[in-house]
């Protein structure tokens, strides 16, 4: 009996160790071609993938087709904040000053009371990670003086950048019909954002902050569940659906990729995430002049009807950022990897820029008196009596004399 007991256990760590070699081995070629495989099920929406340093395309679908940008607007919010500093107009320690205006733009918002200052850079880290409107709205006025200069300094850009399918109608990505973005232009803005500004590339990959007892998570479920993922932004509203641009590193290479139109966040992430995969298996690209932009180009495109019906809220999956359970051989467990940098109010360093000064320092409005109307005298007749005669007639008017004091 004792010779079976020890033959039974041997034979247990024999399955044990065959066990722990298919997972070590197995697994990992079973995710990979897995990922081959898949990569052929991806869904039919826009979405474009880059080698940033070889500006190669990698993946490419639907990528000039217009569509509503939603938050993702805030990527263009924080271009037009970073050519204003290196012009010199600001700097990241200057302050952003909450509006009234600002206190009522609708959610997502942080709630700042009118009043409120806090840094440029802390503005711009709420916006990646909080994707705060308030907070847009009132850096926009901070930088431009007032968010309609502000947006024209977004088209501005937009074209100088060649984003030929680009308009802008807001900072904050708040839907308008006429505010749409394509594919490829959000990618040409992204690698910009990254080549041009190197030096606020950690605030993208910012998974968490805190704001007195509060913790807000960013939405970009890549971040922390994803090997490489260094963050971007993310974008919700019912006319664009779930869109995303993403960004990873592996071994030396980076990539970024555009997704748009994603009925959940969760299809959102798992599809960038395949994309990334796909791109760091690929040894070969396309150049993206390579890309002739179509005569005719489609879009926006409304998904209000397919995103927000009462039956796709119930069917879909959307859990908070810092819990979400993402079963996909594509994306990990979440592994917390950094502390949630905390936001304060106040901390200026630097004077407001001068468009934010003149509009601040503007003379309220006091309505100017207008100047009497001519008066001219003229005779029963119609005759004009000359200036002369008018002080004449005037003097003969007699005053009122007092009335002589009554002694009693």
């Amino acid at each position: 009996m004792f010779r079976a007991f020890i033959k039974h256990k041997q034979l247990s760590k024999l399955g044990s160790l065959i066990c722990a070699l298919y997972i070590i081995f197995a697994i990992p070629a079973l995710a990979q071609t897995s990922a081959s495989e898949t990569l052929q099920k991806l869904p039919n929406i826009p979405y474009i993938t880059i080698d940033t340093d070889s500006s190669l395309v990698l993946n490419e679908n639907r990528s000039f087709e217009r569509w509503h940008p939603a938050s993702l607007t805030k990527l263009m919010t924080a271009y037009v904040t970073f050519v204003a500093i290196k012009n010199g107009e600001l700097t990241s320690g200057s302050p952003v000053t909450i509006s009234r205006a600002a206190t009522k733009m609708p959610p997502s918002k942080m709630g700042y009371k009118k009043g409120s200052q806090l840094r440029v850079d802390t503005a711009i880290t709420i916006l990646i990670v909080k994707s705060a409107n308030d907070v847009a709205f009132a850096l926009a006025e901070s930088v431009a003086g007032s968010v309609p200069a502000f947006v024209s300094r977004m088209n501005k850009n937009a074209q100088q950048l060649g984003l030929k399918d680009s308009h802008f109608m807001n900072p904050h990505g708040l839907h308008h019909k006429n505010q749409y973005v394509s594919a490829r232009d959000m990618l040409v803005l992204s690698k910009a954002l990254w080549n041009e500004f190197p030096q606020y590339r950690h605030l993208f990959g910012t998974p968490s902050i805190t704001s007195g007892k509060k913790t807000y998570y960013s939405y970009n479920l890549l971040l922390e569940r994803f090997q490489g993922a260094m963050g971007m932004k993310t974008g919700f509203v019912c006319a664009s659906g779930y869109n995303m641009v993403a960004s990873a590193k592996r071994e030396g290479k980076r990539l970024v990729t555009v997704v748009f139109g994603a009925n959940s966040q969760t299809q959102r992430a798992v599809t960038a995430a395949k994309l990334l995969l796909s791109g760091f298996k690929s040894t070969s690209g396309t150049p993206i002049s390579h890309f002739p932009r179509p005569s005719t180009i489609k879009g926006p495109t409304n998904m209000r009807p397919k995103i927000c019906s009462e039956k796709a809220r119930k069917n879909r999956y959307d859990p908070a950022a810092q819990n979400a359970i993402i079963k996909s051989a594509f994306l990990s467990k979440r592994k917390t990897t950094k502390q949630p940098i905390k936001i304060n109010l106040n901390g200026i360093t630097a004077p407001a820029s001068a468009a934010w000064l003149a509009r601040a320092f503007k003379p309220s409005f006091v309505p100017i008196p207008t100047p009497r109307p001519e008066y001219n005298l003229v005779t029963i007749d119609g005759e004009m009596i000359g200036l002369a005669m008018q002080n004449a007639l005037r003097g003969t008017i007699p005053l009122p004399l007092k009335s002589p004091l009554t002694v009693q």
